[in-house]
């Protein structure tokens, strides 16, 4: 189970064999699932590659495009972190804990699972158009992590769904097809624990013990985790709020704050390449930074972070239709640095920025 397992490369069709995962081998998942590890055991932080880490089973599958579903059996031999990287594409995973136990922290949030808890977690792509993660009023998303300490076995299992899926061509941006339930889920950058039935459990536990590539499991993988959507999305209320854990919603909202959120909302579409900051918009809102973080969501369905960079991708593919260079299209958008930019752009578009150029 890492901090960030993006579906990006198709999953192994045979059965998951037993296996002793050393170092070297956390190196290739760092690549395929944009993540850095850390072993905080050792004084350099790193052991040497041949040394084992975990040992046990772990499978793949994908049960619909833009979804990844990982189930582990290990057992863990020396305490590791795993740390999102920029180019981590923004997604919803859950997480499942049937044995054992595993910390996550995203968002300020710390979550804790034990033996039978899930948790919800809603990751916005940080990038470099946003003042600095130093900042205590950026908007900047804060990074996520998880640690997983040394124990004898851990049963887990995590599905992950890309927010916005690569899509052929950027005229052809269409939406996920779980998009309007993911909307519903959305945290605004946060994780929240929620619970799974216990029939939902014994099947979880059930389907460790599937052969890979079966006849039938990749239907029965697909059943489940729509069941873990569901049932998430029971919980949910439509409107949770990370900062005060309470339900809140989209209609308890006042006219007031229906006219000042859009206010803000303008802002963002006429300005998108300034460098806003939370506190700045917190005073066009006549709100606090908080109730304004929380009421925006709850009128938008998304965080003012992930709004305000669509605001920015949409302008940046317009500015290059018209035929800006790419690094100027970048610098209009708020970006300052080009390989940021190029990965925004094509994790939302589906495309790279000088294919759209290449288009004129």
């Amino acid at each position: 189970m890492s901090a960030s397992a993006t579906p990006d490369t198709p999953p192994a069709a045979d059965v998951a064999p037993h296996r002793a995962l050393s170092v070297d081998d956390f190196a290739h998942f760092e690549r395929r699932y944009h993540i850095a590890h850390r072993f905080p055991d050792f004084e350099t932080g790193r052991p040497g590659g041949s040394r084992c880490v975990v040992e046990g089973r772990i499978a793949e599958a994908q049960p619909w495009p833009g979804c990844q579903w990982v189930s582990s059996d290990i057992g863990i031999a020396q305490t590791y972190e795993s740390h999102a990287l920029p180019g981590a594409p923004a997604h919803l995973s859950i997480i499942v804990v049937l044995e054992g136990e595993a910390e996550l922290a995203l968002g300020g949030e710390r979550c804790r699972l034990l033996a039978g808890q899930s948790a919800l977690l809603d990751y916005d792509v940080p990038d470099d158009t946003l003042p600095d993660y130093n900042v205590p009023d950026a908007l900047l998303p804060s990074p996520l992590s998880a640690r997983h300490v040394a124990q004898p076995r851990v049963r887990a299992i995590n599905l992950t769904l890309l927010k916005a899926p690569q899509t052929p061509h950027p005229s052809s941006h269409a939406s996920h097809p779980l998009s309007p339930w993911l909307e519903r889920l959305a945290l605004g950058h946060g994780c929240r624990r929620f619970s799974l039935s216990d029939a939902l459990l014994r099947s979880l536990e059930e389907s460790l013990q599937w052969p890979v590539g079966a006849p039938g499991t990749e239907l029965m993988t697909e059943g489940l985790a729509l069941q873990m959507l569901g049932q998430a999305l029971q919980q949910s209320g439509g409107g949770y709020s990370v900062e005060h854990g309470a339900v809140e919603p989209a209609d308890a909202l006042s006219a007031r704050d229906r006219a000042l959120l859009a206010r803000v909302h303008a802002e963002l579409e006429r300005h998108p390449g300034r460098a806003h900051s939370l506190d700045a918009l917190a005073r066009l809102a006549c709100m606090s930074p908080s109730a304004l973080r929380r009421k925006y969501r709850c009128r938008y369905g998304r965080s003012l972070f992930a709004q305000l960079r669509e605001f920015r991708l949409r302008l940046a593919h317009r500015l290059l239709r018209e035929g800006l260079p790419v690094q100027e299209a970048a610098r209009c958008a708020g970006y300052r640095h080009a390989t940021n930019f190029a990965t925004a752009f094509r994790q939302f578009h589906g495309v790279a920025p000088r294919e759209v150029r290449r288009e004129q």
